[in-house]
């Protein structure tokens, strides 16, 4: 009796659910014997009698005022519900480094770039017949009068930077080869005589300035002209240089004076100018330089 109780109580819980079964889809309610076979339930239910007892469920016999029903202990299946994404999650470790890939193909070449600007104009070369320069330093000599015994005793301390151009005779002749000093500066030797011949005076400080000269001579007779030799401070004087670009071989040429011009400037204005135009001409001397 009160596993009837139990089981009857439960049936009221779902009273609704098994009227709907018994008017729908509910086992057939001809079987003899009330209550649970093959997951189906039969009972009977109070339908006419006290209010404290209508609706009350038997699985025993069904009295008078009871009416027989049955129901599936499973129910039909519900409706599949709505799937969705849950909500993300924090973001994982990060995980170790990969082992290192094996290179991948060159890639296909790119397209030429555009043409880059002109670039400026370079220096000119040394044409055929220019050798040098080369740096010197030596002493300068110039219309010294206060010494008799060594009338070419030196004025100046100089540096330059000395060349040699060498053309040919338009008669055929022989070639003229001109000795350029140029950038040259000088520095005056104190108690040395002024350069210039009308100036007798001594320097009394050592006077800096500026200088530069063009002498010209012509080679003739026997020589052996070598266009490819080249210079340096040992062949940079008129007697070496000679001796090395035109008589290599022991040839003896002939030299011959044409003309010089020798220019020296210092800051505070002197101009000496030590020169020569024509072999057969005296000196074309002017100026002087003094104390600056």
């Amino acid at each position: 009796m009160k596993t009837t109780t139990l089981i009857a109580a439960f049936v009221v819980l779902f009273v609704s659910a098994t009227i709907a079964l018994a008017s729908g889809d509910r086992p057939s309610q001809t079987a003899s014997k009330l209550g649970v076979r093959n997951g189906v339930i039969y009972a009977c239910v109070e339908t006419n009698g006290s209010s404290a007892t209508l609706g009350d469920l038997k699985l025993s016999n069904c009295h008078k005022g009871f009416r027989r029903i049955a129901w599936n202990i499973r129910g039909p299946r519900g409706l599949r519900g709505v799937s969705s994404a849950g909500k993300q999650g924090p973001a994982g470790p990060a995980g170790p480094t990969g082992a290192q890939g094996t290179q991948g193909p060159a890639g296909p070449a790119g397209a030429a770039g555009a043409q880059g600007p002109k670039g400026d104009k370079g220096a000119q070369g040394p044409s055929i017949g220019t050798f040098g320069p080369v740096a010197l330093t030596g002493e300068d000599h110039g219309c010294v009068t206060d010494d008799p015994g060594n009338p070419n005793s030196p004025w100046a301390n100089t540096t330059e930077n000395r060349s040699f151009v060498v053309t040919p005779a338009q008669d055929g002749s022989g070639y003229f080869v001109t000795r350029y000093d140029l950038n040259g500066a000088f520095t005056a030797i104190v108690d040395s005589q002024h350069p210039g011949c009308n100036d007798d005076a001594s320097f009394s400080k050592a006077t800096k300035g500026t200088w530069n000269g063009v002498w010209t001579q012509k080679v003739s007779g026997k020589f052996d002209y070598n266009p490819d030799a080249t210079i340096n401070s040992s062949s940079a004087t008129w007697d070496a240089f000679i001796a090395h670009v035109f008589g290599a071989n022991g040839e003896s040429p002939t030299v011959t004076f044409v003309s010089y011009e020798f220019d020296y400037y210092d800051s505070c204005g002197d101009h000496w100018r030590d020169a020569q135009y024509d072999p057969n001409d005296s000196s074309n001397e002017s100026g002087t330089i003094g104390n600056c």
